[in-house]
């Protein structure tokens, strides 16, 4: 097993892209946008087989411990074919804990990969994965024609709306439009009461389109920037990945033309997937249900929880609540 970090982002994306199974959440780059904890990419090679898993690794405060998540979005494990022997499971899982114990890491939580499951199979057996929710994508090698055939009726008929309204689709262009993109955005966060995570600063969004393989769709009406989609686009796979509309336009719904414009660039292009994601917090919420206008296509998104020390774990509970938490919420709960 190697430890690669981000001091050598080379060797990192080199063993990430090596697999041939992976997306920009896996990348040094995507580890570079965030300040909290320390990024780490796990690298594991036994007989021709190969995987890769990215954690950060965050010192949990008050105590000499450590603990390990994943980025915002969709990381977890990924393997370099189908599927791994279980010799080869069993010492990549001995190794793993060694070096757990090695950095005093209580516990891992990352959240897996819906369209790269297989990786899945290195983590079974430590703790749990457990399943959340399900999330939307388009298929985009089907004919255009039963993409399209799979929106909603509804959705269809905003689509019209749209147009009646003179809204317009476009590739932003400069940093007025970027900038225009961020306020919306933070407007939209401050509408839905969003936890302060989510208010990513200014230089988030500029680092995210100089370093992300990445494009940004904004929707205008009558000279202004009304909405907005900032899309990954990786391994043939388009993640939509923040997105936001001007409190004043909801109710005609300006993203359902920016996301039907997503689809049909990464269609173009020849991507494999546009993938929505789905609800807040792994909920089938409303979210959940505008982004299942676009298509009829699944997946199944879960996470990975591990307490590696129970003796720690019980203790950092105890610590912070004065009793043991169930798992069944907010994991780590010593974290909430």
């Amino acid at each position: 097993m190697e430890i690669i970090g981000l001091e050598n982002t080379k060797k990192w994306d080199e063993t990430v892209r090596a697999t041939g199974n992976y997306d920009f959440y896996h990348l040094s780059a995507c580890h570079l946008l965030y300040d909290f904890g320390k990024p780490v990419l796990i690298s594991h090679s036994k007989n021709g087989q190969s995987c890769a898993l990215p954690l950060i690794i965050r010192k949990i405060e008050g105590s000499d411990y450590c603990d390990a998540t994943s980025v915002y979005g969709y990381a977890g494990a990924i393997i370099s074919q189908e599927a791994v022997d279980n010799e080869f499971i069993t010492d990549f899982q001995q190794n793993l804990r060694q070096f757990f114990d090695e950095n005093r890491i209580v516990t891992a939580f990352s959240r897996l990969h819906p369209l790269l499951p297989a990786g899945n199979a290195l983590l079974g057996g430590l703790g749990k994965i457990k399943k959340e929710n399900l999330t939307v994508a388009i298929d985009l090698k089907q004919p255009e024609s039963e993409q399209f055939a799979q929106y909603t009726h509804s959705l269809k008929q905003a689509l019209v709306l749209l147009e009646k309204e003179n809204v317009s689709v476009r590739e932003a262009k400069n940093s007025a439009d970027i900038e225009a993109f961020i306020e919306i955005y933070y407007e939209n966060m401050k509408r839905v009461g969003a936890a302060p995570f989510y208010f990513f600063p200014k230089e988030y969004f500029l680092k995210f389109l100089a370093t992300i393989p990445s494009f940004l769709l904004v929707a205008e009406k009558d000279g202004k920037i009304i909405a907005g989609s900032l899309n990954s686009r990786c391994n043939g796979i388009i993640q939509t990945h923040l997105a936001a509309t001007k409190t004043e336009f909801l109710d005609i719904s300006p993203l359902k033309a920016v996301w039907s414009n997503v689809r049909e660039y990464g269609a173009r292009k020849g991507f494999r997937y546009v993938h929505f994601g789905g609800g807040l917090s792994g909920r089938n919420d409303t979210l959940f249900l505008f982004k299942a206008h676009f298509s009829d296509l699944r997946f199944q998104f879960s996470t990975w929880r591990y307490i590696h020390n129970e003796k720690a774990f019980k203790e950092l509970n105890l610590l912070k609540f004065g009793k043991i938490i169930p798992e069944t919420g907010f994991f780590p709960p010593y974290r909430d």
